[in-house]
């Protein structure tokens, strides 16, 4: 009796012991994550009120998208954040970490985005609407450190200028930079003249595996850039590119 007792006590605990396994293994096959994906939006100077609507609203309306949707939510989610920047003390985080599993974290993250009203001031002083492109990345690096843990991060940085304010690029390990230039706000820049914000984010700024920029031909354009840019980097690979 004792010996029968003894094992049907072991087995209650081994059934037990599987069941907080089983438990555990869902828990952290709900943490999967493919890409953590931070956003930063360039609020220097030479981006007016207009211009900032037309950016942040055309980033709402590219995430609200039926393709960029579908991308987003075909297989392991994404991890999404956002921030605005200037000058190289100037920085602010828009939304924080959300893992894209369900259509109302997407919507609430777009709605937090386009509703964003623009920063005045930070605890330095008022921003002073410089370009610091280097500590702009290295914002988006911190922010990525306390990111969830997913299978690949990067930075999606978009602006419309050159670096005036501290330095001009940072080297990242293992953190992919891609890029949005909006095309325009530099000398000889129009009609296709000289790419100079383009080139200068391909030189500079864009890092890592398959790092790319996408230019857009002003802020009017921006939604449109963005949708394509987002649909490059949220698309699950294709089994033959692995």
């Amino acid at each position: 009796m004792k010996g029968r007792a003894r094992a049907g006590g072991l087995r209650a605990r081994l059934f037990a012991l599987s069941l907080a396994l089983g438990a555990g293994a869902s828990a952290a096959g709900a943490q999967e994550c493919r890409l953590a994906l931070v956003l930063g939006f360039d609020v220097s100077a030479s981006v007016d009120a207009r211009e900032y609507r037309l950016m942040m609203g055309g980033t709402a309306a590219a995430l609200r998208d039926p393709a960029v949707r579908a991308a987003l939510f075909a297989g392991v989610p994404v991890a999404l954040a956002a921030y605005v920047w200037a000058g190289r003390r100037e920085q602010a985080v828009v939304a924080d970490w959300v893992v894209i599993e369900r259509d109302t974290q997407l919507a609430e993250f777009a709605d937090r985005l386009e509703g964003y009203a623009r920063p005045t001031g930070d605890p330095l002083g008022r921003w002073g609407g410089r370009t610091g492109v280097g500590a702009a990345l290295a914002a988006g690096s911190r922010l990525l450190a306390r990111a969830p843990v997913c299978d690949r991060q990067a930075i999606d940085l978009a602006g419309d200028g050159e670096n005036n304010d501290g330095p001009d690029s940072l080297l990242l390990n293992g953190i992919t930079v891609n890029a949005l230039a909006v095309a325009g706000n530099m000398p000889l820049d129009e009609f296709g003249a000289l790419d100079g914000v383009r080139l200068y984010y391909a030189r500079r700024v864009i890092q890592g595996p398959g790092a790319f920029v996408i230019e857009a031909q002003g802020f009017g354009d921006f939604a449109r850039a963005m949708r394509v840019k987002l649909l490059r980097e949220v698309s699950p690979p294709l089994l033959g590119a692995l």
